[in-house]
C-alpha cells in the first residue's frame, strides 16, 4: 500500500502542474476504488505543492479529520484559508466539519461552546456553494441531529432537501431520505433511494451508496440488524470494495449473535480502509469468539483514536474484564 502511494504522488508531480487547483473529480475514482491511503496521499500531496489547494485540503480533512492528532493543524490550515478567501466554502464547511468531530469526542459542554462556529461554517459552506451536494448534506446532517437550543431544526433540513432538489431531482431525493431517516420513516427513505437511478452517473451512484448507509447504520441504531444488512449486502453487490460497507455489515452480523462472520466483515473493511473506525467492534467480536489476545489487541488500537466519551470508557472496562 505504502509503495503505491509513493508511485501516486511521484505520477502526480510529474502529471499536474504545482499551483493547479485540484478537483473533485481526481480523487473520486480512488475513494470508489477503496484506495482510502492512496486519496489521502495525493491530498497531502498537492497540499503541499499548492498550500492554497482548497479542494485538496477539504478532501485532507475529511480524509484525516478523526485523526486527533492530525485535526489542529488541520484546523488551523482552514482558518487560514478562511481568513485569506473568505469566500472558500469548502474552507468554511471544513472548519464545521473539524469542530463537530471534536465536539462529539468531548461531551456536551464542549460540544455547546464550539456549536456556534460548528454551524456558521456548515451554513457559510452551502450558501457560498449552493450546488454543492456534500456541503449542503453537512448542512442538513447539522439540521438534524443539533439540539434545538444549538440551531437543530428539522423543518429548516426538510427546506434545504427540498430546495437542492428544485437543482437535482435525484440528490434532492436522497437529500430528502436522510430526512426521512431521521424521523425514522424507513419505508418512506427506502421508497426514495429505490426512485434514485444512477445510471452512467458514477458520482450519483457514490451518493447513493452513502444515503443506503447512513439508512443501515440508522437501522442498526434502532436494532434493526436485519434490515440493516439488507442495505449494506446491496452496497456491497454494487461496489464490494466499500470498507464503510463491510463495517456496516459487521456490526449488523454482531447484532445477529454471528461474530464470526462479523469477525471477517470487520476486517475485510480494515484491510481495504485501516483507518475504518472498526476496532471496537471488532474487538466485541473477537471477545464473543472467546480470543481474549485479539480482543484486548482491538480494544487498545481503537483507544490509540478515540480516547474520550463513552465508547472509550467501555472499551478500557472491557480490557480490564478481558485481564488485559
Amino acid at each position: 500500500m505504502k509503495q503505491i502511494a509513493i508511485v501516486l504522488a511521484v505520477w502526480l508531480a510529474s502529471a499536474l502542474p504545482v499551483g493547479a487547483q485540484t478537483t473533485d473529480a481526481e480523487f473520486a475514482p480512488l475513494l470508489r476504488a477503496g484506495k482510502a491511503a492512496e486519496a489521502e496521499a495525493l491530498a497531502r500531496q498537492r497540499v503541499e505543492a499548492n498550500p492554497k489547494d482548497e479542494v485538496a485540503l477539504w478532501m485532507l480533512g475529511r480524509l484525516t479529520g478523526h485523526d486527533t492528532a492530525a485535526r489542529p493543524a488541520l484546523l488551523q490550515r482552514a482558518e487560514a484559508c478562511v481568513a485569506e478567501r473568505p469566500q472558500s466554502a469548502r474552507c468554511h464547511n471544513l472548519i464545521g466539519s473539524l469542530l463537530g468531530i471534536q465536539a462529539q469526542s468531548g461531551g456536551m459542554g464542549a460540544a455547546m461552546k464550539l456549536v456556534g462556529r460548528i454551524k456558521d461554517g456548515f451554513i457559510q459552506g452551502a450558501a457560498l456553494d449552493p450546488g454543492h451536494y456534500a456541503l449542503r448534506r453537512d448542512l442538513i446532517q447539522f439540521y438534524l441531529q443539533a439540539p434545538g437550543i444549538a440551531g437543530g431544526s428539522v423543518r429548516k433540513a426538510r427546506e434545504q432537501a427540498e430546495d437542492f432538489g428544485k437543482r437535482d431531482a435525484a440528490r434532492g431525493a436522497l437529500l430528502s431520505a436522510e430526512v426521512q431517516v431521521y424521523e425514522k420513516d424507513f419505508a418512506k427513505a427506502e421508497s426514495l433511494l429505490a426512485g434514485v437511478k444512477p445510471g452512467s452517473d458514477a458520482d450519483l451512484a457514490d451518493a447513493l451508496r452513502a444515503a443506503r448507509s447512513n439508512l443501515g447504520f440508522a437501522l442498526l441504531q434502532d436494532d434493526k440488524p436485519a434490515a440493516a444488512r439488507k442495505q449494506f449486502d446491496a452496497m456491497l453487490a454494487d461496489l464490494p470494495t466499500s470498507a464503510n460497507a463491510h463495517l456496516g455489515l459487521g456490526r449488523a452480523l454482531l447484532a445477529q449473535q454471528q461474530p464470526a462472520a462479523a469477525v471477517t466483515a470487520l476486517e475485510r473493511g480494515l484491510q481495504l480502509d485501516p483507518k475504518l473506525r472498526a476496532h471496537y467492534r471488532l474487538g466485541m467480536a473477537y471477545e464473543a469468539l472467546g480470543d481474549r489476545v485479539k480482543a484486548v489487541a482491538a480494544f487498545r488500537q481503537f483507544l490509540s483514536y478515540q480516547r474520550e466519551g463513552k465508547a472509550a470508557d467501555e472499551a478500557r472496562q472491557r480490557i480490564s474484564a478481558l485481564g488485559g
